[in-house]
């Protein structure tokens, strides 16, 4: 540990307000507590084979940091609809087509662009596809599956080849497995999706019916009162007590590859889906537990859905599905193609999930940032979704360059308030898109995806504010959440070469988040010389919720453009603005935002 990152550490830790928050500065500093828990998994923490060394990148002779008089403000545009945005769900991303100019603003070619926190790893294929290179850094598993298959080439024609092949072999029984049965077996249809709906007792009648036969399922909406299909009595659905799940609806192909249809379940179709049970799955599945010592197993009242651990996300028969694919997978000898078909896989995974809602008008999917389980779900056919994502894929790796002018990324896995390994003064520019408050809780909607990976993130190091945890149970307030900003900020700084520049990009408009955002850069040492926007086109439904004002979240993204303007990290002393003029200068940069939607 040198000088200046022991004096910072004693400055922080004679700031801590608590025993516990001493503790939790102590191992963030010192680096002394792993950031991923390996399970047991036959295949280890795939995570494993993504790291490199990121002192790989500071072989060459150094050169000063490109100068910059002015940073770069104005909005820039963004897509979600493209193959480098779509090629795996994500719960943030920022498009790597709006990170280019900030990249090519602040750097040469060749130059070093750090990222830490990393996310999905756009910052990455942003550098990749400018001729940068960068060093990738999360505390996430997921992130380092992300950000290595976002940035590394791949043959698209033998990623479709042998893909295809391992899907012909797996047809068959997958067939089965799917069946949709027919009057004899030449007749059996392969079912894409089936509905499962909410069953409840009414009060009035004592029968119970399904939410789907309760609704207009023309348009999918679902009001707060319905009524029950059986005795036309209106009901308030908050009222209603669920006594289970059915299939409602199988939508399924015709024998030897004939149309499209949908039918109400029958008696052979109920039978052969109620044929599969969690014992029969044989092969491995990730075995990782969830109970209310994480905030959106509260939040997403998942003691209410049956849920105890990550396999009861899944019907038996996806579950059975999935672990027959993964094994599948995981056996491919060419590399290459088996991290692509793996980074496939977690995404098919994700949306094998209960958590696919129901959508009249099409394109099902789970919603990002929460673990919400509907009320009318969509057990789909996971080989098929797979088999559309390889063709995604495709067409993202044909976008991609085959040959990159420079060293791929580097990635490493770790928390953002350690970046040992890295030498001082040695990044010619920062751009990050950190966690901002009780937004989005990274490390719980990771859990499906990392544990099928072999390896999940320690919620202890997560930078949040906690919702429904206390303290005791390992929840962390506002002031710990500006603490280890302060902590990655101030690394930052360490690493970031004299009057290099740092873009930080947020989505919160909380005035109490606003000021622990100040305080932790002016903390670290940076001056705030500009703000701006960045406009992604297409807002998420973390986005549409801040502009209806039901979440405290940016129906934009709020460009910060930092500084290194001093020699010693020691920043001069200033008094903390006050909430009215961050509430002011909130409400200026919204009316300065592009208009979307």
């Amino acid at each position: 540990m040198d000088a200046e990152r022991e004096r910072k550490t004693r400055e922080l830790l004679a700031g801590a307000k608590s025993r516990s928050q001493a503790k939790r500065i102590a191992q963030q500093r010192g680096g002394s507590a792993p950031d991923c828990l390996e399970i047991d998994s036959p295949h280890g923490c795939i995570a494993n084979e993504y790291v490199g060394d990121p002192l790989s990148l500071f072989n060459g002779k150094a050169r000063d940091v490109r100068r910059v008089d002015a940073p770069l403000t104005a909005a820039v545009p963004g897509s979600r609809n493209t193959s480098l945005y779509n090629a795996h769900s994500y719960m943030t991303k920022v498009p790597p087509e709006a990170i280019s100019p900030f990249i090519e603003h602040y750097t040469r070619p060749g130059d070093v662009v750090l990222d830490m926190f990393a996310g999905s790893g756009m910052t990455g294929v942003a550098a990749a596809m400018t001729g940068r290179r960068a060093l990738l850094r999360d505390i996430a598993v997921v992130s380092s599956h992300l950000s290595f298959n976002h940035t590394r080439p791949c043959e698209p024609e033998s990623l479709d080849r042998l893909w295809r092949l391992l899907y012909d072999e797996l047809r068959p029984d997958f067939s089965e497995i799917y069946r949709a049965p027919g009057s004899s077996r030449s007749r059996d249809g392969y079912a894409h999706y089936t509905l499962w709906s909410e069953r409840y007792p009414c009060p009035d009648c004592a029968r119970t019916f399904t939410l789907y036969n309760a609704i207009d399922t023309t348009t999918g909406r679902v009001g707060t009162s319905i009524q029950c299909p059986r005795c036309d009595s209106t009901l308030k659905r908050r009222r209603l007590r669920s006594v289970g799940s059915e299939p409602v609806l199988i939508n399924y192909q015709a024998p030897r590859g004939g149309r499209r249809s949908q039918r109400k379940p029958n008696k052979e179709d109920l039978s052969h889906i109620a044929s599969f049970t969690r014992d029969m799955v044989t092969g491995w599945y990730p075995k990782v537990s969830i109970g209310p010592e994480r905030d959106m197993f509260n939040i997403s009242a998942l003691h209410l859905r049956g849920v105890s651990e990550v396999a009861d996300f899944y019907t038996p028969r996806n579950l059975y599905a999935l672990s027959k694919l993964f094994a599948a997978i995981r056996g491919m000898k060419d590399e290459r193609v088996r991290q692509v078909l793996t980074f496939a896989f977690t995404n098919t995974a994700w949306h094998g999930t209960r958590m696919r809602r129901f959508n009249a008008r099409g394109g099902q999917r789970p919603l990002t940032g929460t673990l919400y389980i509907p009320q009318i779900s969509s057990e789909v056919n996971v080989l098929e979704v797979m088999n559309n994502k390889i063709r995604q894929l495709t067409r993202y790796y044909g976008a991609f360059p085959q040959q990159l002018e420079v060293l791929p990324p580097v990635i490493t896995l770790g928390s953002a308030t350690n970046l040992d390994g890295v030498p001082d003064n040695s990044v010619d520019y920062v751009f990050t898109d950190p966690p901002f408050g009780s937004n989005i809780f990274y490390a719980d909607c990771n859990l499906i995806t990392e544990s099928w990976l072999g390896g999940i993130t320690r919620v202890e190091n997560e930078a949040v504010v906690n919702r429904s945890l206390s303290a005791e149970n390992g929840g962390k307030n506002l002031g710990e959440y500006g603490v280890l900003l302060s902590l990655a900020l101030a690394e930052a700084y360490r690493v970031l070469k004299p009057k290099g520049w740092m873009t930080m990009v947020f989505h919160n408009t909380d005035a109490a988040v606003w000021g622990a955002i100040q305080g932790a850069a002016q903390s670290a040492g940076f001056d705030l010389l500009g703000a701006g926007s960045l406009d992604r086109k297409q807002m998420s439904h973390k986005g549409y919720k801040g502009r209806s004002g039901s979440e405290n979240v940016a129906h934009f993204d709020v460009v910060m453009s930092l500084r290194k303007t001093r020699k010693s990290a020691r920043p001069p002393v200033r008094k903390k603005a006050p909430a009215s003029y961050l509430t002011g200068q909130v409400t200026r940069l919204m009316e300065r935002a592009p208009k979307t939607g």
